[in-house]
C-alpha cells in the first residue's frame, strides 16, 4: 500500500505542475467521476488518525504503534486517491476557476500532509506538541477542503448555512412586483442556480442574471416563445425524472407543479424581464399564479392590536364577511355582498374594528358620497374598492386621512379628472383604477404628469398595438463553397416582404433588395442579413448567416504555438479543413488559446498570388472568449524573411453575448510561399465583465485565402 501511496503523491506533484497542459483520456475521466464516492473515506480516516495519535502517542505497546501506522497509511493512500480523482474530474470544466483553484490546492495539501505524517510518524510521536500540531493541521485542512468542495457543488456557504442567519427576502407589494424579479427568479434561484452559477456553470450555463440567461448554455438559447415546446428549458423540465437530461437532476429538489406553470406561462408570454405583475390582464394565468405566490410570501407586519374575536364573529352575517388578512395577523379584510341588503348602518357597525381594517371591498354596493366620511375613519386602510358604487367623486376629499392607502378602485363610477386632485395628499397611494369612468385619455395624460407617483389604470383597448413578424428562414446546402453558394429566403406570412443585404448591414424597409423568390447567388465571403416587413406589423428580428468562399488552400499548415490541451481540436488541420464551427467552442472544430498568442504558418510549394485572408473566429463573452486583441498577417518567401502585410485591432464587445465573427484582412496582392497569422488574446477582460481582469481566450476555426 505504501508504494501505491507514494505513486499517487508523485503523480499529484506532476499534475499540480503540468496538469493544465495535459489532455486527460476518457477512461481517466470515468475514474475522476468516482471522486464524490472516495472523498468521504480520507475524511473519516484523517479524523480517526488524529484522535488515535493524540491519545496514544506516548504508548510504546506494539499494538498501538501498529494500529497507528496502518491508520496513517490508510489516510495517506485514500487522500492521494481522492485528490487524484478530483484532479481528473476538474478537467471536465464547468467550474469557477478561482473556487476550483483553492479546492484543488487544499486537497493536494491534505494528501501531502497525510503522506508526510506517515513517513515521519516516528519523529512526530517523539513530541506531544508535534503530534498535536500535525493533527490539528490535518483536521483544519480536511474541513477547509470539504467546505470549498461543497461550495463548488452545492453553492455558496453550504457548510455553515444551517447556523448562518438567513438573509430575508425583501418584501414587495403586489402593485410593485415584477414578474421575473419577484416571481420567476426566486424559482430559478432555489431549484437551478446551485448548478448554474458563476462558480459552477454546468453546461456552460449561468442563470444568475438577465444577461447570462439570455446568453444560454452550450446547447443554445434556453427558450424560444415561437417554437414548439418553447425551447430547451421547458423540454428538460418536462422529461421523465429518470431521463439523464431531466432538470433538475434526479436527487436534487424538483420543481413543484406551480413552479413549472410559472416558468411555462412566463416564457409563453414572451419572457419579459421588466413586466409588472399588475400589468398582466386580471384573468391571466400567470398573474393569478404570481398573485397567489406573492400574497403567500409577503405578509405585512402591523403595529396595531388584534380585534376581539367575539366582535369579529358578531360582525359576520349573510351579507358581510370580516376575516383576518393572514393567519395570526391582526389586520382584517371586509367584503360586502347583496346590494339590496346594504345600508349606512352596515358601515357604522365597522367602527368597532376601524383600526384593524386594511382591505375594504364595496364593489357594486350602493355607497353614496356621504358614506365616504365613515370610510375616512378607517385609518389603516390599504385597499379600497368602490367600483360600480353610487359615488360621484364630489366627496373624495373625505379620504384625505387614509395615509396608508395604496390602491383605490373607482371603475364604473362617474368621477371626473378634476375631482382626483385631492388624492395628491395620500402619500402611499400608488394605483388608481379608472376603467369606464368620466376620465378621458387626455385627462389621464395630465393626471400622470401631475401625480407621477400614481399609476392610473384605464383598461386595455388594443389600439396601436401591432404584432411582430417571424424572421425569414435562410436556406442553403452549405456555408462553405468553392465557386458560388445558392441561397433561398422563405417567409410564410401572406403579403409580407423579405429584404436582405450581403454586406453585413441591417436591412431596412425601403432601400434594401427585395427577395422575389429567385435564388440569391453568392460569389464571395459575406454576411447575409434578412428581415420580414409588412405594413401594420412590427418588422421581424434579424436572420443572419455567414458564407465563406474557399479560394486558395495552402499545401500545409503548422502551429508554431500550441493550443490549450482542452481546445486543440484536430490541431493545425482544423484551420484548413473547410469545416465551420458553431457557438459551441468545445467541439473539435475550434482551437483555443489563452496563455499565448495563436501563431500558425501556411506553406505553399510554389509562389502563390494572394490578396486577402479571412479569419473565422468566435466570441462567447460570458465564458471569456473574446475577439482577438490584435490580428497580424505576415508573408514572404521563407519563414525567416517575412514582411507585415496587414494588422488590425478588432472592436471589442460592450456586453455579454455569443456569436461567430469574421475578419477580412486585405493587403496588396503579393506572391507568397509562406504566410504567418498571429491572433493575440485579450490580456484582461474589461471592467464591465463579471470576471474583469481575467485573461481572455481567442478561438479560431478556419482561414480562407483569396
Amino acid at each position: 500500500m505504501y508504494h501505491v501511496c507514494l505513486a499517487c503523491n508523485c503523480m499529484l506533484v506532476f499534475l499540480a505542475l503540468f496538469g493544465t497542459h495535459l489532455d486527460i483520456p476518457a477512461w481517466l475521466q470515468v475514474s475522476g467521476r468516482m471522486h464524490p464516492l472516495l472523498l468521504h473515506f480520507p475524511v473519516a480516516c484523517m479524523v480517526l488518525a488524529a484522535v488515535w495519535e493524540t491519545t496514544t502517542y506516548s504508548r510504546n505497546e506494539a499494538f498501538f504503534k501498529y494500529t497507528g501506522d496502518w491508520l496513517l497509511l490508510l489516510t495517506a493512500t485514500s487522500a492521494g486517491l481522492s485528490a487524484l480523482t478530483g484532479l481528473f474530474l476538474s478537467n471536465e470544466g464547468g467550474y469557477n476557476e478561482d473556487s476550483l483553484l483553492w479546492h484543488r490546492w487544499s486537497g493536494l495539501l491534505v494528501s501531502w500532509l497525510a503522506f508526510g505524517w506517515y513517513v515521519l510518524r516516528k519523529q512526530a510521536r517523539d513530541s506531544r506538541m508535534r503530534t498535536t500540531v500535525v493533527s490539528v493541521a490535518g483536521f483544519v485542512l480536511i474541513v477547509l477542503a470539504g467546505h470549498l468542495g461543497a461550495t463548488l457543488t452545492h453553492g455558496e456557504n453550504y457548510l455553515l448555512a444551517p447556523i448562518t442567519l438567513e438573509k430575508q427576502p425583501v418584501q414587495v407589494a403586489l402593485e410593485d412586483a415584477l414578474v421575473f424579479q419577484d416571481v420567476v427568479q426566486p424559482v430559478l434561484k432555489e431549484k437551478c442556480m446551485s448548478c448554474h452559477n458563476a462558480r459552477k456553470s454546468k453546461g456552460d450555463l449561468n442563470m444568475e442574471s438577465e444577461a447570462t440567461l439570455l446568453q444560454g448554455g452550450k446547447n443554445g438559447a434556453l427558450w424560444d416563445s415561437s417554437a414548439a415546446g418553447y425551447g430547451h428549458l421547458l423540454r428538460r423540465i418536462h422529461l421523465p425524472i429518470a431521463e439523464k437530461e431531466h432538470m433538475p437532476p434526479q436527487g436534487k429538489p424538483q420543481l413543484s407543479e406551480e413552479e413549472v406553470r410559472i416558468l411555462y406561462f412566463w416564457i409563453k408570454n414572451g419572457a419579459s424581464f421588466t413586466q409588472k405583475v399588475i400589468d398582466l390582464p386580471e384573468n391571466d394565468t400567470l398573474r393569478m399564479l404570481a398573485t397567489a405566490r406573492l400574497q403567500a410570501a409577503v405578509v405585512e407586519q402591523f403595529d396595531f392590536p388584534a380585534a376581539d374575536e367575539s366582535t369579529i364573529r358578531q360582525l359576520n352575517n349573510d351579507f358581510r364577511t370580516v376575516y383576518p388578512l393572514a393567519t395570526n395577523s391582526p389586520a382584517l379584510t371586509v367584503d360586502f355582498f347583496g346590494k339590496s341588503a346594504f345600508n349606512i348602518q352596515s358601515l357604522h357597525e365597522l367602527d368597532k374594528v376601524k383600526t384593524q381594517i386594511v382591505h375594504l371591498n364595496l364593489n357594486k354596493m350602493p355607497v353614496q358620497d356621504a358614506d365616504l366620511s365613515i370610510i375616512g375613519r378607517f385609518s389603516n386602510l390599504r385597499k379600497l374598492n368602490l367600483a360600480g358604487s353610487a359615488i360621484t367623486g364630489a366627496t373624495l376629499g373625505e379620504l384625505k386621512n387614509l395615509h396608508e392607502l395604496r390602491q383605490l378602485t373607482l371603475s364604473g363610477t362617474p368621477v371626473k379628472a378634476d375631482q382626483l386632485d385631492v388624492l395628491r395628499d395620500l402619500p402611499k397611494l400608488s394605483v388608481v383604477h379608472l376603467w369606464n369612468t368620466g376620465v378621458t385619455e387626455a385627462d389621464l395624460a395630465d393626471l400622470r404628469q401631475r401625480m407621477p407617483q400614481v399609476r392610473f389604470e384605464s383598461g386595455f383597448s388594443g389600439e396601436g398595438v401591432v404584432a411582430q413578424l417571424n424572421a425569414p428562414i435562410i436556406e442553403s446546402p452549405t456555408d462553405v463553397f468553392y465557386d458560388s453558394a445558392r441561397v433561398v429566403l422563405k417567409n410564410f406570412i401572406p403579403g409580407a416582404v423579405v429584404r436582405y443585404t450581403l454586406d453585413g448591414s441591417i436591412p431596412d424597409s425601403l432601400n434594401s433588395p427585395v427577395f422575389k423568390g429567385d435564388t440569391i447567388v453568392i460569389h464571395k465571403n459575406c454576411v447575409l442579413n434578412s428581415k420580414t416587413f409588412l405594413p401594420g406589423w412590427t418588422s421581424s428580428v434579424l436572420a443572419t448567416r455567414t458564407f465563406f468562399k474557399v479560394g486558395i488552400t495552402p499545401d500545409s499548415v503548422a502551429l508554431i504555438t500550441q493550443p490549450d490541451p482542452q481546445y486543440r481540436a484536430l490541431g493545425a488541420e482544423t484551420l484548413i479543413n473547410h469545416k465551420i464551427g458553431d457557438t459551441d467552442y468545445k467541439t473539435n472544430k475550434w482551437i483555443g488559446y489563452r496563455e499565448t498568442p495563436l501563431v500558425c504558418m501556411l506553406f505553399f510549394k510554389r509562389p502563390t498570388l494572394l490578396s486577402s485572408a479571412y479569419i473565422s473566429a468566435l466570441a462567447h463573452i460570458g465564458n471569456y472568449v473574446m475577439p482577438p486583441a490584435e490580428i497580424q498577417i505576415w508573408g514572404g518567401d521563407a519563414p525567416n524573411h517575412l514582411v507585415l502585410l496587414h494588422k488590425m485591432r478588432p472592436e471589442q464587445p460592450t456586453k455579454l453575448a455569443k456569436y461567430r465573427v469574421g475578419y477580412e484582412c486585405a493587403f496588396t496582392p503579393r506572391a507568397l510561399k509562406v504566410m504567418k497569422i498571429i491572433l493575440k488574446p485579450v490580456a484582461k477582460l474589461p471592467a464591465w465583465h463579471p470576471q474583469k481582469g481575467e485573461k481572455g481566450w481567442v478561438f479560431m476555426d478556419e482561414v480562407f485565402l483569396n
